[in-house]
């Protein structure tokens, strides 16, 4: 295989009244068994908001750097800090052997009251003053992505496991989502290997005729291309633990050469803050919040990398 498989948003959703789901539920199972990356179309998310989100991004990244360390995770009130506002250049390392990305970043999530829950309150975010558009477009993005597209995704996750189509729905009523659009450089912009540690992620990647992002699937690294009105998904650690390793994280890297800069924009997307699940066919219990924390100490605070980053030569 050199390209990912896509999958219909569309179908997925048409159960028709059957709990057992359709032919693309069983391709989508077969898919996260063996590539756990994939493209989604049909999603219903308009293409002049994704435009004006890359849009607003970019002209964020551009300003001068003080005024983008005015948001910086030092100004941020959330728990863990590292989970909100701008990164500079080299600020985040997702593989240790790497080191230091060469990519700009800005991280926000659903906006709730201060809270002493981790990963739930406000962000520090530049309004139109500074930065016309930034806020108004993630977060109108952010809602879309929200609503159109994971609780489907969930539902249809649940089907091609053979689970009742509502089965995570008590575990995602008030999701943790770390919400991120990153700048990579031109001719220089790295994302170092790693995995996801969420459920799934939401990526969309700016269209460039050539492929920047890089997919380790069937023991051979192929590259992701950029599909018009297609989104990509891929599962992350979470999931795999959840699924007790049938549906496997897949590694991936950002090698950005080409002459302009490029933005991308990844939901990361987690459960409840206090939920507690038992991976499938055990009795354990795990506490998302407890590994979200623990790769979050991982990447900002040891600098040893995302997910299963250490794993990854």
């Amino acid at each position: 295989m050199n390209t990912l498989p896509v999958i219909s948003l569309t179908k997925l959703k048409d159960l028709n009244g059957s709990q057992s789901g359709n032919e693309e539920h069983k391709r989508l199972y077969n898919i996260c068994l063996e590539h756990g990356f994939f493209y989604l179309k049909d999603h219903g998310i308009s293409a002049d908001l994704v435009q004006q989100t890359i849009e607003s991004s970019r002209n964020f990244f551009q300003l001068p750097k003080d005024i983008k360390k005015a948001y910086g995770q030092d100004k941020q009130t959330v728990y863990p800090n590292t989970s909100r506002g701008y990164v500079p250049l080299y600020g985040e390392t997702l593989h240790e052997e790497v080191g230091p990305d060469p990519k700009e970043l800005f991280d926000l999530g659903i906006q709730h009251p201060p809270s002493d829950k981790p990963f739930t309150g406000p962000t520090l975010i530049p309004d139109d003053t500074v930065a016309p558009g930034f806020a108004a477009s993630h977060y109108q993005l952010q809602g879309e992505i929200m609503t159109k597209i994971v609780p489907h995704l969930l539902r249809a996750l649940a089907v091609a496991l053979n689970l009742d189509p509502d089965w995570f729905d008590p575990y995602f009523d008030d999701p943790i989502l770390i919400h991120r659009t990153i700048y990579y450089p031109s001719e220089s912009g790295v994302a170092g290997k790693h995995t996801d540690n969420g459920i799934f992620t939401v990526l969309i990647q700016e269209y460039f005729p050539t492929p920047s992002l890089r997919v380790y699937t069937k023991n051979a690294w192929i590259d992701a291309v950029c599909l018009e009105d297609a989104f990509v998904i891929n599962l992350g650690d979470m999931l795999q633990l959840w699924t007790n390793g049938l549906f496997v994280s897949t590694p991936h890297e950002v090698i950005h050469t080409l002459s302009r800069s490029r933005i991308s924009i990844p939901f990361f997307v987690y459960p409840n803050v206090n939920a507690t699940f038992e991976p499938i066919g055990t009795d354990k219990k795990i506490n998302p919040t407890d590994i979200m924390l623990k790769n979050f100490t991982s990447i900002w605070v040891e600098k040893s990398g995302a997910g299963r980053a250490k794993e990854l030569k």
